[in-house]
């Protein structure tokens, strides 16, 4: 099984780094003047990071910059659900940035490394 991003097979690689940060919880702490100590205001779980490296493939240059196209097309805001090889599923993800390197291009095909910082969201 490949990983897919919103039930569509962008990433053609068997196997994708994933790292999965915990989730953060946010918090505000409040003093006053003449009172000891400070009082902590519990504002609930926040999100979490995740980062997905890996590396594109694709037949050409141009078919390389159409797959590039596509998930750049996804930094929309919108949620979206990454399934990982393994079975594992994320959803409420916003795609917060993606990155490429310079492509490479060697025998039949042209490809390049990547990474995608994702925001999970509570849900």
């Amino acid at each position: 099984m490949k990983a897919v991003l919103d039930n569509v097979i962008i990433f053609n690689e068997d196997y994708f780094g994933l790292e999965t940060k915990s989730f953060q919880r946010e918090v505000v702490q409040r003093s006053a003047a003449g009172l000891d100590g400070q009082v902590s205001i519990d504002l609930g779980l926040r999100g979490r990071k995740l980062v997905q490296k890996g590396q594109l493939r694709a037949k050409n240059q141009a078919e390389l910059q159409e797959r590039i196209d596509e998930i750049n097309g996804l930094i929309d805001g919108n949620e979206h659900i990454l399934k990982s090889p393994d079975g594992k599923v994320f959803e409420h993800l916003v795609i917060e940035n993606f990155q490429t390197d310079s492509f490479v291009f060697g025998g039949t095909q042209a490809s390049c490394k990547y990474q995608i910082t994702y925001m999970q969201q509570v849900s």
